[in-house]
Formats: structure tokens, sequence, C-alpha cells
């Protein structure tokens, strides 16, 4: 597999500052779920199902919070939790022995790897599947895994491919973010993928096709929109907004913009950016084989030609185009600034010499006019500024 599978640099996890972070944005979670019932994320799924799962699969689990809190609950009797990152794996593994809880860890590529073995009744996928190329594969290979009665629960972003928001979600956000106080509005930078991929080229990589592929080898038995359209880009590292003290005012704005946030998914259904999904295995699937080989061949080639393109998949759209542009000429512009500085920096140097002063002196003096009359006089000027 090529370098852009997998992201060597754990350090952009687990940020401060995403919508989530808002109490407001969680209580809007919790209401679409269920219903506003207090608890966890995951408390309705465990009520509705009405008894624990005994062994769960957490994909790309990074530090181990989401299978920690779901076997302290008692939602699953046991966890494993996978991922790329060796150094979050070794910080999981710590909690869940300072916790005496049954958590085990395995370091590996999704992409690549077979899973741990089994079984599993239960597979959790918390922000995860964003970040997996082999988005086909995978699901597949979690299609097999599961019982007929097992579970696939996601909690993702399901968004645009890399964060390349439609112009009609972009435009309203611009909008309302002008309407927001000044000292409050958020910076709106259209995602640039050419720096996405540098920081991480798992970001976002295929998540437009998660709810594509979770139909081809799960019943989806429960999806729940979570919006973000508007909200995720105004609210998201807007650090003016996180620290401001006045409480009462950062309330207000947030609420503001998750109002619109709802407006905007209630008038474009299709637009959430955030899903949250309760699925069955569809076992019928894995016997067809000339379709598997179909979505298998499709796979291959898209990352044979991701990698002839140094990890581009798609081609820009009109905002990315133009937002690429505008960083090239800012860019150019900028080295355009050093370069002239420098220049003038080596003529103010210049103007400094003592020689250079006497010759500039000369050359507005009257006398100027002799030198250049004199041939000597004007071999020796000529010779000396050249």
């Amino acid at each position: 597999m090529a370098e852009f599978d997998v992201n060597q640099d754990e350090s952009v996890y687990y940020d401060a500052g995403y919508w989530n972070d808002f109490e407001a944005t969680q209580q809007m979670f919790s209401r679409r779920i269920a219903g506003g019932m207090p608890g966890p994320w995951f408390h309705d799924f465990f009520e509705r199902r009405g008894r624990p799962f005994a062994r769960g699969l957490f994909l790309n689990c990074g530090n181990g919070w989401v299978e920690r809190e779901m076997v302290a609950a008692g939602v699953v009797g046991e966890a494993v939790g996978i991922d790329y990152s060796e150094a979050l794996l070794e910080e999981a593994r710590r909690e869940a022995r300072t916790g005496g809880l049954a958590v085990t860890y395995h370091q590996m590529n999704v992409n690549t790897a077979a899973f741990p073995p089994g079984p599993f009744d239960l597979v959790v996928n918390y922000a995860a599947a964003h970040h997996i190329a082999m988005i086909d594969r995978v699901f597949r290979q979690i299609c097999r895994l599961l019982p007929e009665d097992g579970c696939f629960l996601s909690f993702d972003y399901v968004g645009p491919h890399r964060n390349q928001y439609s112009s009609v979600a972009w435009e309203r956000a611009w909008a309302l973010n002008r309407e927001l106080p000044p000292g409050l509005q958020q910076s709106m930078e259209y995602p640039n993928v050419p720096i996405m991929v540098q920081v991480d080229p798992t970001e976002a990589v295929h998540s437009e096709l998660i709810v594509e592929t979770l139909h081809r080898y799960f019943h989806v038995e429960r999806f729940v929109p979570l919006g973000g359209a508007i909200a995720y880009p105004i609210l998201t590292h807007n650090d003016r907004l996180f620290a401001c003290e006045d409480r009462a005012e950062q309330a207000a704005v947030v609420d503001t913009v998750l109002r619109a946030d709802e407006e905007f998914l209630a008038e474009h259904p299709d637009s959430t950016l955030f899903a949250y999904v309760v699925a069955t295995p569809n076992k019928d699937v894995l016997e067809r084989p000339a379709l598997l080989a179909e979505w298998e061949q499709e796979e291959h080639d898209r990352e044979a030609r991701a990698r002839a393109n140094g990890g581009a998949y798609y081609p820009h759209t009109a905002l990315q185009d133009a937002y690429d542009r505008l960083v090239t000429e800012g860019v150019v512009s900028a080295q355009l600034r050093a370069q002239v500085a420098d220049l003038q920096g080596q003529l103010d140097a210049l103007r400094g010499d003592p020689a250079v002063s006497l010759l500039t002196r000369v050359r507005e003096s009257e006398a100027f006019g002799v030198v250049r009359r004199n041939p000597f006089l004007r071999q020796v000027y000529e010779r000396l500024t050249h």
C-alpha cells in the first residue's frame, strides 16, 4: 500500500476545539439519537438491545476511550481494539490496566491486515471509517466476521471527501458566520486538499463512500443524520468562540448556529456531515462472487489511480480550484515581497559603501559634465561603475 493509507503522526488526533466539545452539540446528538434521553452516545443503542454483547471489535481505536467506556458501562463484556499507532495503543493499554477492564489491543493497518481472531458479536466504528482507504475491503471483512444477529454500530463523519463542502452549504455557512458578533466569527478557510494530505493523509479519505458501502454489506436498521453542514465549519476550531469568557454570549452563538444547521438539514436531507448508524450483516451479498469481484476491482483501480496521482482521488470542485488559486497567488506574492525586500537591503548596503557614495555624489554634481567630456576621466568612471 502507498504511504497515504495510514497516518504516521498521531499527534494530530485528540486536539480540542471540535463542534461536539460544546455541550449544546452533545445535547443535539442526544435529542436526535435518543429523543433527549440522558447518557453517553451509545446509551439508546444499549437500551434498545436490552442485553450486553459478549465481545466487541473497535476499529482504529486510538487511545481507547470508546471501548473502555462501553466495557465499563456493561454494554460489552470484552473488547478488542485495533489501531496503527503503537504510541496510542500503549496509552490505551495503560488505561485499561489501570481500570481493570477486559480490553486487549493489536497494532495493525486496517487497510491490509486481517482482523484479530473472533468471535465478535459487535463491531464499533467511532470516527474511524472516514480514515480508511480500503473501505470496501474492510466493510466486507466486518460483514463476514459478524454473525447474522451481530451488530455494527457507527458514529462517524460521512460528508464530502477531504471536507470539500458543497457550494450551497459553504455559502450558507459563510453568510451566517458574517452575522455573528465580529469577535466570535470563524476564519472560514475552505479546506485545502494538498495541506490536508500533508497533515493527515487519511483524513476524510473516503468519507463520501461510507454510507454507500454500508448499504452494500449491511441491513441498516437505524440511520440518524446528525447534520453539521453549517455548524461544523463555523464551530470547529473557532478559537475565539471557545475562548469567549462570556458564557451566555458563547451559548447564544452556538445555539444560533445549531438552529441554522437544523434548518439547513431539513431543507437538504442529504447534506448531513455526520451520522449515527445501527446495522446488521447482509450475508446474502457474500454469495455473489461476480459482484464482489467487481467491487474489489473498482477499489483496486481507484487506489492505483491515487498512487499515481500523489494521493488525489477526484477532480477538483469549483470551490477547491478557486481556493487553490488564491493560496498559490498568496504564496507567489509573499515570495515576490521577500525578493523585493532582499533587493532593497542590497541596494541600501551599496548606498552605504564609501566608493559608491562618492561616485553617486560625482554623478549628481555639476562637475559630472567635465567627467563625461574628458575621455580619460570617463573611462575611469565607467570602469568603477561596471
